[in-house]
């Protein structure tokens, strides 16, 4: 089956001591046949997007096995600059966001702003929604939009929250790395079907070893083990 990490990073990150290198990642993506990650500098995160953004560019260039994700931080980002119609020309396969970490509210209205923007275009996005509530409002905040969006940190304690709106919205995926309830996956597929789960792992400030054994010990079907774990990313992304 080929792996497709739709969940990686490397860089300093605060209050984390382990080795986030750029060069542990590809060494466990090589330890455990995960063929291609869609990564991002934390720098992007933490400090400034631009930055990060470029640093990401940077390090996957000539790197075939990952692919470059672009990071917006809504409180500096001025749409007239048309930053994501650049970002997408520069080849960043994905966008993500990080409202817990940088602490601002997802009905933040330059969020809005950047959603609408990337609504013509085909690049995926994934948030972080760990939070209870989270799934609910961006779904509201999604309205009619189909772009297809991916829910990062979905747990337990949230899971029949993000089968709600998946129900409801059917644009909407769940990004698989916090959701270890054993039974889980098994439940989430039965309830939105396997082309709605997307594999990633937060490597390496998670484990990648832990996040694949969860996906083939989960009891799916072969199938649905193949859209999980590179089918359903390999598509949004357009192969």
């Amino acid at each position: 089956m080929e792996v497709i990490d739709a969940n990686t990073m490397f860089g300093p990150c605060p209050r984390v001591t382990a080795d986030l290198s750029l060069d542990r990642l590809l060494e466990g993506m090589q330890s455990h046949g995960v063929e291609r990650s869609l990564t991002l500098s934390t720098v992007g995160i933490f400090h400034s997007h631009n930055d990060g953004n470029m640093d990401t560019l940077a390090q996957c260039q000539g790197k075939q096995q990952i692919l470059p994700v672009a990071t917006i931080d809504p409180r500096g980002y001025f749409g007239a600059l048309k930053q994501i119609s650049n970002l997408i020309n520069q080849g960043f396969r994905m966008f993500r966001f990080f409202p817990g970490e940088q602490g601002w509210p997802l009905d933040h209205a330059v969020f809005e702003d950047i959603l609408n923007e990337l609504e013509p275009t085909p690049v995926p996005i994934m948030i972080d929604a760990g939070r209870t509530g989270d799934a609910s409002a961006l779904a509201r905040i999604l309205g009619s939009k189909d772009h297809p969006l991916i829910l990062d940190g979905v747990v337990f304690e949230t899971l029949a929250e993000a089968v709600s709106v998946m129900k409801k919205h059917s644009n909407i995926y769940v990004e698989t790395h916090a959701l270890t309830v054993p039974g889980g996956l098994r439940f989430l597929a039965e309830q939105v079907r396997g082309d709605r789960i997307i594999f990633g792992s937060d490597c390496p400030r998670s484990s990648l070893a832990g996040a694949l054994r969860y996906v083939q010990e989960s009891g799916l079907p072969d199938p649905d083990k193949e859209k999980v774990l590179g089918g359903n990313i390999k598509r949004l992304l357009g192969g």
